[in-house]
């Protein structure tokens, strides 16, 4: 029994059927997840899970021929010639939901306890319902049920600042912007804030010129308490302990983080940010547990280890995991 449907919880549930095992996903969101407007560096873990499933390399992602540094006024300080793989949360989501069967993904399935039962873990959900299983495995990410109950000591920590975000239609940029930015993978380091930026494929998955996004993460210093509390308020009024989704952000910090933009970024970026119409905000969290094993369950991805962004490495770190797991004696 896999908890959580997300890309960690699929990973695991293909490689352990693979494996032989009667794996079962068993995700707490009653619709299909989608939407989730995040880019994603491909890291050979990825790729590799991917490909050997016959994936096409081309059908992946979007690719950057090239990294570049920008300094303060714009101007092109560093290139490094690396060609890499540029993709986004819900064109991986689509190729790793096509790989389950359906008839084995559970929705609307919130785990709120489990208890060792026999030779197996007997799991309780929020609608009344229970299932056993000879093991559990806890893939449900940052904000981990699966971890709570198992380690209630491991609680994410606050890293001292936050990532905007924010995604703009390749076709909608100015043609100066589209030079600058097109078939690269561009970064500013400044005065304690970093930005980068990337194309990734469409809302729907589109990977022709013109239809693609424009993904860019901004990490800003804000204060724990009030700082951060005024951040994690959205439009309605209601505090949010991780991120605050598109369309969710209040119009008023928006606009002061753009104004924040056009004072201490390279030009080219501050227009980015100023002509994205949603950004949202991801709190940077740090995480590491002392085990992942526990007699009948584990924790895998996110639900274990929660690396900073920086990294890229997120997808690639859930999806070994997910592999390591399926090659294992686990009974």
């Amino acid at each position: 029994m896999v908890i959580g449907g997300s890309l960690g919880g699929l990973a695991a549930g293909i490689a352990l059927r693979e494996a032989g095992w009667e794996a079962e996903v068993f995700e707490r969101s009653w619709g299909e997840l989608e939407g989730r407007g995040a880019g994603i560096v491909v890291q050979p873990e990825l790729l590799s899970f991917l490909e050997e499933r016959r994936t096409v390399r081309s059908e992946v992602g979007v690719p950057a021929e090239a990294r570049q540094y920008l300094d303060p006024d714009g101007r092109v300080v560093r290139v490094e010639r690396r060609r890499q793989l540029m993709t986004s949360w819900g064109k991986t989501y689509t190729h790793l939901r096509a790989l389950f069967p359906e008839e084995c993904y559970h929705r609307g399935k919130e785990l709120v306890e489990f208890e060792w039962g026999g030779d197996g873990v007997v799991a309780r959900f929020g609608n009344g319902g229970e299932e056993e299983c000879d093991l559990l495995v806890g893939a449900d990410g940052t904000h981990s049920v699966c971890r709570r109950l198992l380690l209630p000591a491991a609680v994410p920590e606050y890293a001292g600042y936050v990532a905007w975000r924010g995604l703009v239609r390749e076709g909608d940029l100015e043609p100066s912007l589209e030079r600058i930015f097109s078939r690269k993978f561009t970064f500013f380091l400044g005065e304690n804030t970093q930005i980068l930026c990337y194309l990734i494929p469409g809302p729907s998955g589109e990977l022709a010129e013109g239809e693609r996004l424009l993904n860019w993460v901004w990490y800003w210093n804000v204060p724990e308490g009030d700082g951060l509390r005024e951040v994690l308020t959205d439009s309605d009024g209601k505090i949010h302990d991780y991120s605050v989704s598109q369309g969710r952000v209040r119009g008023d910090l928006v606009e002061r983080q753009k104004a924040i933009a056009g004072e201490v970024l390279p030009d080219a970026f501050g227009r980015l940010v100023a002509e994205t119409d949603e950004p949202f905000v991801q709190v940077i969290h740090d995480l590491s547990v002392p085990r992942m094993a526990f007699d009948r369950a584990c924790l895998v991805g996110d639900a274990a280890f929660i690396p900073r962004p920086h990294t890229a490495a997120s997808t690639a770190k859930a999806v070994a995991n997910a592999t390591a797991l399926a090659g294992t004696e686990l009974l």
